[in-house]
């Protein structure tokens, strides 16, 4: 073995070493966050560039929903994403290239891509009851992009294909390994189910995002998971939980962040959204 395949060996090697010795120090967030994303951001706005290019190059099974003819609909959506954008909480505001993408397809379900790719099903936003539901659920898929919870899942996951993908990726991966990595995520989306922690943090941040906002109701997630419960969803009637688990403590943890915050207070404008949800086909 030459001596550039040995050292790039024992790098890789020590690389794993240090993300499965990482897996056991599960209570310590600051150690996760330093030990367990090797992509650097640059991965994350490339990979999340390729997902999109695959998504939108298979219209029968990501109908997106027309800009042009559906303009009210993407321009209330658009001001309320901008709005979110211009929080201090937000780490790569400038960073990543931040777009919303609306799916017409009748199916509960929202995801959110490295390097702020956003997709929203016309099934889920009709579901929801009003603006803040809405706004409560989009900054959380925001926080999940912002803080980087999809490759920082995938960085947990080496030693399956995707992982080894990655790894290979993120050190000096060309842009047909990434465009591969790309197309087992998009093919794969379920098997990158965010852990309860990556939820528990992309909930606060959602309260803190629209806090910061000063118009909804900064607890408009927990409307969201409140409307679920009433209408007796779960993980296997509801898309969405498949890939978001969730538990009872979920909407304390929500409460806890609000009042920490001073308890603020915001909109839920249920009739300018139903007005918006007319709108769609």
């Amino acid at each position: 073995m030459c001596v550039m395949k040995i050292r790039r060996f024992v790098f890789v090697a020590c690389l794993t070493s240090l993300a499965v010795w990482s897996c056991k120090k599960e209570d310590d967030s600051k150690l996760l966050d330093f030990n367990l994303n090797l992509y650097p951001v640059s991965k994350d706005k490339q990979l999340g560039e390729q997902m999109d290019s695959i998504i939108r190059s298979d219209p029968n099974e990501y109908p997106i929903l027309d800009p042009v003819r559906y303009d009210s609909v993407y321009a209330y959506i658009q001001s309320m994403f901008q709005g979110i954008l211009q929080s201090d909480e937000i780490l790569r505001a400038d960073q990543f290239d931040w777009e919303l993408t609306i799916i017409d397809k009748d199916v509960m379900n929202a995801f959110a891509c490295p390097g702020g790719k956003l997709y929203f099903y016309t099934g889920i936003m009709k579901y929801l009851d009003d603006a803040a539901g809405f706004a409560g659920v989009l900054a959380h898929e925001m926080a999940h992009s912002d803080r980087r919870h999809a490759t920082q899942q995938m960085t947990k996951q080496l030693g399956t294909t995707i992982g080894t993908s990655i790894l290979i990726g993120a050190f000096g991966g060309n842009n047909s390994q990434m465009a591969q990595v790309a197309q087992q995520m998009v093919v794969g989306l379920t098997s990158l189910k965010f852990s309860r922690d990556d939820e528990y943090e992309a909930d606060e941040y959602s309260v803190k995002y629209l806090a910061d906002m000063h118009y909804y109701h900064p607890k408009g997630i927990a409307r969201f998971f409140e409307q679920l419960a009433e209408d007796g969803h779960d993980a296997q009637s509801f898309e969405f939980l498949s890939t978001h688990p969730t538990d009872e403590n979920r909407l304390q943890n929500i409460e806890t962040v609000w009042q920490e915050l001073g308890s603020p207070d915001g909109v839920y404008d249920q009739t300018r959204w139903q007005h918006i949800m007319s709108m769609l086909p």
